[in-house]
């Protein structure tokens, strides 16, 4: 099989020198204020220290007794860093010395670190992969960003209105693909390490690539499928949705001497089939368990998601979310038995709520996750079955009508190839106007609309949504104004039981402790970590720099929309949890998840701090 496809480029991405350093220069940019921010959100450089006179900072190091020096450092209520200007170090008794990028920084504050030196070596290894692959990526938007304007500049002055009108197949696709700029708070945004920088632009999502997607053949009895309506025919699903590609692989087990009712086709992440499975699963496919036909494939290209692939990018099929056994910013992007299992059980659970409760007044709907299959491990070793699965999950672009148009929230937060401003701002001025009276209106009903659905999922169910900005789609209506939340991925949704079975409703858990928790903390930091900080919160800094409008009145909003929310459901929540949850949210600390202490750890396991309540 082909392991690595050519990248289809329809832009002429070359760049003269100048353009070159410009995003080598925006990439060291990045990489140093998202490392910056984390140090002192982490608390592994104390900003309490900082000293600060007019637009310069120092913070003193008192473990190597040197100073950093920040021009333009401004550090807001979620741990949230600025830095207008440029970082030195100075060591006692030498000269000052540039700090241009993240693992620099890192260099200079080692002694100030937990861990030992190959635990910061290691790090540092990953923010210069993350380093060298946004370079790659700014490289190429600015000309994606030309074409962009030439093929749509003429249909309107804003993208978002152009895409609209422009009938492109998929526009939720392209805005998917155009807004991966990484992880708002983790310092190795774009890390992929085990790639090359060929196979970084051959793979990745910001590069609009074609990827040959193999279809393997997984003998039918090692293998366990779940289908969200409780039970289903694999192969006749698959062939209603892929009826070329399945008469294609059924040809070649033929060819084989295979009877194709004894086996199920299983696509195959490009990366996987050609460095991870023949060598991961030898036992298997000498065992004649699996079969890896040589020529059958389906067209498909990333989304948001490295792992998740739309085929021949139709605003129609089923996205496959595929295991790919690489790190990809901090964990293998692999799909468990628990997700390819709990994901079709959560969507029936979720299908049922949002049809009770009319989908929250129609701000709440979810891209189902409708068959999982996994191969079934004779040793029953999920870590090892994680590396061979699938999960079929709904298109977005099949919940677009003439009214409402679904626009992920990342995107939201990339510049416009129009006018270099952030995306929202064009949904900002063309619902609202473009000023910062138009901008607080936007954040109110986007706030509304958010917290409506998954505030209320999470009060009267339990239930709370890893709604950040990568698993959520803001539904716009016909004048670009929010209106439904569209939530994706439920891998680690995680459901408070208690709270669950007092509303009368049920779900098996894949096993003991994942998934389902009979304490409120892992479920309700889920709901802080995601919607609250990463996607609302997040948003609201952006809106407010972006029209220099102070914060305050969009941390009024939402104070003021989350309480709504709890008065509306007051009689629907059991006294103590309401009241409970209302000061978790409204007076308490935050958990502020520790991205870096993770990596320096080098664990999976997420890894929490406090922060100060923004809204107390």
């Amino acid at each position: 099989m082909n392991a690595i496809p050519k990248l289809l480029d329809p832009v002429d991405h070359s760049l003269d020198a100048v353009a070159a350093e410009l995003a080598s220069s925006d990439a060291r940019r990045r990489s140093l204020q998202r490392t910056l921010q984390a140090l002192l959100r982490e608390r592994l450089l104390n900003g309490d220290q900082l000293i600060t006179e007019g637009a310069v900072s120092w913070l003193p190091l008192w473990a190597q007794q040197g100073m950093l020096r920040f021009e333009g450092l401004s550090l807001g209520r979620i741990g949230d860093c600025r830095l207008a200007g440029g970082v030195s170090y100075y060591a006692t008794g030498e000269r000052p010395q540039p700090v241009a990028h993240a693992a620099a920084l890192l260099a200079c504050v080692a002694p100030s670190l937990p861990g030992d030196g190959a635990d910061l070596q290691r790090l540092i290894h990953e923010l210069d992969n993350s380093l060298a692959n946004d370079v790659l990526c700014l490289s190429y938007r600015r000309g994606w960003a030309r074409a962009l304007r030439a093929g749509l500049g003429a249909a309107d002055i804003h993208f978002i209105a152009a895409l609209r009108k422009s009938g492109h197949a998929n526009p939720a696709l392209l805005l998917e693909q155009w807004g991966t700029l990484g992880h708002p708070w983790h310092p190795t945004f774009k890390t992929k390490l085990g790639l090359s920088a060929d196979e970084v632009t051959a793979l990745s999502p910001e590069f609009q690539p074609t990827l040959a997607v193999p279809l393997a053949a997984i003998r039918a009895d090692k293998a366990h499928v779940t289908f969200s309506t409780g039970d289903g025919d694999y192969l006749a699903w698959f062939g209603r949705h892929f009826p070329q590609p399945l008469l294609r692989w059924k040809v070649a087990l033929a060819a084989l001497g295979r009877s194709p009712s004894d086996w199920l086709p299983l696509p195959l992440h490009p990366f996987q089939a050609g460095r991870v499975i023949p060598e991961k699963f030898a036992a298997e496919i000498a065992r004649g368990d699996l079969l890896l036909p040589d020529d059958v494939a389906l067209d498909a290209t990333p989304t948001m998601s490295f792992r998740t692939v739309v085929p021949a990018g139709s605003p129609t099929l089923p996205h496959l979310k595929l295991p790919v056994s690489l790190r990809l910013t901090s964990v293998q992007r692999t799909v468990s038995p628990k997700s390819a299992v709990m994901g079709p059980r959560i969507t029936r659970l979720l299908a049922t709520i949002l049809d009770a409760e009319a989908g929250f007044g129609g701000t709440l709907d979810i891209v189902r996750e409708d068959v999982g299959l996994h191969y079934l491990d004779p040793d029953g070793n999920d870590d090892r079955a994680r590396h061979l699965a699938i999960l079929y999950r709904t298109n977005p672009m099949a919940k677009a009508d003439g009214a409402r148009f679904p626009v992920p929230v990342g995107a939201l937060f990339a510049e416009s190839p129009f006018s270099g401003r952030p995306l929202v701002t064009e949904a900002v001025a063309l619902a609202y106007g473009d000023h910062a009276a138009g901008a607080v209106a936007y954040f109110e009903r986007h706030a509304r609309t958010v917290l409506t659905a998954l505030l209320s999922a999470y009060l009267v169910y339990g239930i709370a949504f890893e709604a950040h900005q990568q698993n959520s789609f803001i539904m716009l209506d016909a004048d670009h104004a929010p209106v439904q939340l569209l939530a994706r991925d439920f891998g680690d949704l995680r459901i408070h039981g208690p709270t669950l079975r007092g509303a009368g409703r049920a779900i098996d858990a894949y096993r003991a402790g994942a998934t389902v928790y009979e304490d409120d903390e892992p479920v309700r930091d889920k709901l802080l970590h995601a919607v609250l900080l990463c996607h609302l919160s997040e948003l609201a800094l952006l809106l407010a720099r972006a029209y220099g409008h102070p914060e305050q009145p969009f941390w009024d909003v939402l104070r003021r929309e989350i309480d709504a929310v709890f008065t509306a459901l007051r009689g629907r929540v059991d006294a103590a949890r309401w009241h409970a949850e209302r000061a978790a949210l409204l007076e308490h600390d935050w958990p502020a998840k520790a991205f870096l202490r993770m990596r320096l750890s080098d664990t999976q396991d997420d890894v929490h701090g406090t922060m100060p309540n923004p809204l107390a």
